[in-house]
């Protein structure tokens, strides 16, 4: 070990030590707090181009297919594929720097598309975007993890994940304002700022608990992490981790398939500015988001303490429930009563976030849990998030058939169909419950 880390980890190590465990709990909600920012500038620089598609479109006489290659599987290719081995990295070495790294790089990219010329440049800004932002869940979770004892776990990540609709809000809000008053470059560069300086608090701040006396068995460094080959073997062993996978890439399929189209929607249905949507729009996903992420959490912890897995139950019911509310959403007249059908979706889209991720961590050994998530990431977004957007854009170039007034016809009617797919995402939840609870019930009987 180099002289100039072995001398930062004895520091650290002598820092946390002589921390007493309310000192610990403090910096815990500290850490807690930061990758809540972490993760809703994440979201910001990953979601604004949503806002922006529209006059991206029309600049550069794009398709909808290429506008779901540009939002989807142009983010997707690395984001998914680098997860894998970003987050082995994280089970061996710093995870702070790694989540700081990460955070610099995909807000670099982020203002380098609002440079973009034509869509090749904007595509591969895309895929920058891609890379950077492939290390920040698995990291971060396996943070969250070492940080709460897993009674608090479900909800630490519950308050975690609702940061997503306040970077969504903020992307929509801010970028649909500064489209319509300057123009969609000008939001990109702005979106992306932020970020360096976050990453920089981030370096100098979060600490890194491995190694530390004072935080005990769970934050103890890994000696003996497995590879890739080998963590798949074990969690091939776990079909309920399996389900939430399957669960995972419908769920992203659906949702971003969705939110890829959220600008193009209702410019096309309502005929409304880009300030007064994205206002509207933000602000509807920040509340039914925020509310989702934090009541899942609320609802894991409480419903699965006892009987593990329960909550899933009362997952699977918000996804068929998303159906109905989705049609409702792009069939109804008033652009009000439309955001608010849609806010039944997005709370949905939340709600599974802290009782499927704390339930991967605990299917998870210690020695495979940033891997698990990225594992899970690596599925769930090179299938779902890579192919939603473009399956959305495809149906709906292929209802609309080249026909410019048909453009609003066609993005209804795919988004309808995409809703349907929630059927077969809450299946999966109810098939992951009823592992858990079977192989539960061995272990008490064998007890």
């Amino acid at each position: 070990m180099p002289l100039a880390k072995a001398a930062e980890d004895k520091l650290m190590s002598i820092d946390l030590k002589h921390r007493s465990n309310a000192e610990i709990e403090g910096h815990a909600n500290y850490v807690l707090a930061v990758l809540f920012v972490v993760i809703m500038l994440n979201f910001l620089d990953r979601q604004v181009v949503s806002i922006l598609a529209e006059p991206i479109k029309l600049e550069m006489g794009l398709s909808d297919k290429q506008i779901g290659l540009m939002t989807g599987l142009s983010f997707a290719l690395f984001y998914t594929t680098l997860a894998v081995p970003v987050a082995a990295l994280a089970d061996r070495w710093n995870r702070s720097k790694i989540i700081a790294i990460a955070i610099s790089i995909w807000s670099v990219m982020t203002m380098l598309c609002g440079t973009a010329s034509n869509f090749t440049q904007l595509f591969l800004a895309r895929v920058g975007v891609g890379v950077g932002e492939s290390a920040c869940s698995p990291a971060s979770h396996s943070l969250i993890t070492d940080y709460f004892p897993p009674e608090k776990r479900a909800g630490a990540l519950g308050i975690y994940g609702a940061a997503v609709p306040i970077g969504a809000f903020f992307a929509l809000a801010g970028g649909g304002w500064i489209v319509e008053n300057f123009d969609w470059r000008l939001a990109f560069f702005l979106a992306g700022m932020p970020g360096i300086f976050v990453g920089l608090l981030v370096w100098l701040t979060v600490k890194e608990p491995r190694g530390s006396v004072a935080l005990k068995e769970a934050f103890k460094p890994k000696p003996n992490q497995p590879k890739f080959k080998e963590a798949l073997r074990e969690l091939g062993t776990k079909p309920a981790y399996w389900h939430l996978v399957m669960a995972g890439v419908l769920i992203q399929f659906v949702a971003y398939g969705t939110a890829a189209f959220h600008g193009s929607l209702y410019v096309r249905l309502f005929d409304i500015g880009y300030a007064e949507l994205g206002f509207k729009l933000g602000l509807m996903i920040a509340i039914a988001g925020i509310t989702g992420a934090w009541l899942g959490g609320k609802v894991g912890d409480k419903f699965d303490r006892e009987r593990p897995a329960t909550s899933l139950l009362i997952v699977a019911g918000t996804f068929l429930i998303a159906i109905p509310s989705t049609y409702a959403a792009v069939n109804v007249n008033s652009v009000n009563l439309s955001l608010a059908f849609l806010g039944v979706t997005t709370f949905a889209a939340t709600f599974y976030y802290g009782p499927n991720f704390a339930l991967i961590q605990q299917l998870a050994s210690d020695r495979t849990r940033a891997i698990a998530v990225a594992i899970y990431l690596l599925f769930s977004g090179l299938f779902g998030l890579g192919l939603g957007p473009l399956f959305l854009g495809t149906v709906s170039d292929y209802i609309s058939n080249g026909n410019p007034t048909l453009e609003a016809e066609g993005i209804r009617g795919a988004v309808v169909i995409i809703s349907l797919f929630n059927v077969w995402t809450a299946f999966h939840f109810w098939k992951a419950h009823r592992h858990v609870r079977m192989d539960h019930a061995r272990s008490t009987d064998l007890a």
